[in-house]
């Protein structure tokens, strides 16, 4: 399997989170003792698609290691996400997110200026990283704790 196309499949597998965040909706609503094979079933995708997406970033060359290192990128910033809204609902995870997300949209941008392939899917990432964003500094103001 070539490099360009290990890049393609880990970038379709991340589509398999939306049939399993729907299956994550059904049993929140109506089964919710089943929840937990939606929790577990999605941190095993997403650590199956971070070694993935490593194992390409290791593996590919030239700007393909910049579009795998952004899928690399983007899961990691999901995981800290994931880590928040789960077990470590703290106020202190909001700045260790945001210091991951500046992180994660410096490499986007890099990885969108140095790729001419993938460009649409590195689009896509900083566009979600953002709405991430938004959606924590909305959860941050509703905490009932000054911004600073």
């Amino acid at each position: 399997m070539t490099e360009a196309k290990r890049i393609q499949t880990n970038a379709w597998l991340l589509l398999l989170m939306i049939p399993l965040f729907v299956m994550g909706y059904s049993f929140a609503v109506d089964a919710e003792r089943l929840f937990w094979v939606f929790e577990w079933s999605y941190y095993v995708l997403i650590a199956a698609l971070l070694i993935f997406a490593l194992w390409n970033t290791a593996a590919a060359k030239g700007s393909l290691k910049w579009a795998a290192g952004a899928i690399a990128a983007f899961l990691l910033q999901l995981i800290v996400l994931s880590l928040y809204v789960g077990p470590f609902t703290i106020y202190a995870m909001f700045f260790v997110f945001y210091a991951v997300t500046a992180a994660v949209l410096f490499i986007l941008i890099m990885a969108f200026r140095k790729t001419d392939r993938y460009r649409v899917m590195i689009g896509l990432f900083i566009g979600l990283s953002i709405i991430m964003v938004l959606y924590m500094a909305l959860i941050q103001s509703l905490w009932g704790v000054n911004w600073m």
